[in-house]
């Protein structure tokens, strides 16, 4: 008679399949003005887009994701903040949503800027 076995910890294929549960933060819909355009907003902070659109569950100090940040620091402005406006687009099937919905280019190349600086500052550890 065979005994079911416990497998250990899920691999990285069971990890992406749980991405959109954690990571993908909720689309918002453009703020309007009484004529019906769209309000121009100052752009938020990127400390602040990075906690908002959770890429912290990602990214952040110790998350599967974290080096892919360091790897990213040696790449240019621009490139790095069009993987994060439409990284479907740039590598079709990677793990990273797109963002292009849920925030401006500005937005987009001023946390690619925050990023580069060696944000978010990794956890000393005790």
């Amino acid at each position: 008679m065979r005994t079911r076995t416990t497998r250990g910890p899920l691999g990285p294929l069971a990890l992406l399949m749980l991405l959109p549960l954690v990571g993908c933060p909720d689309k918002k819909e453009p703020a309007t003005t009484a004529g019906g355009a769209a309000a121009a907003q100052p752009p938020r902070p990127p400390e602040v887009l990075f906690v908002e659109l959770k890429c912290r569950n990602c990214h952040g100090p110790g998350a599967m994701f974290a080096p892919a940040l360091v790897n990213a620091r040696a790449k240019p402005d621009e490139t790095v903040a069009m993987w994060i406006l439409d990284a479907q687009k740039v590598r079709p099937g990677t793990a990273m949503p797109s963002f292009a919905e849920l925030m401006s280019t500005q937005e987009a190349l001023g946390l690619a800027r925050w990023i580069k600086a060696g944000n978010p500052a990794p956890t000393p550890t005790p």
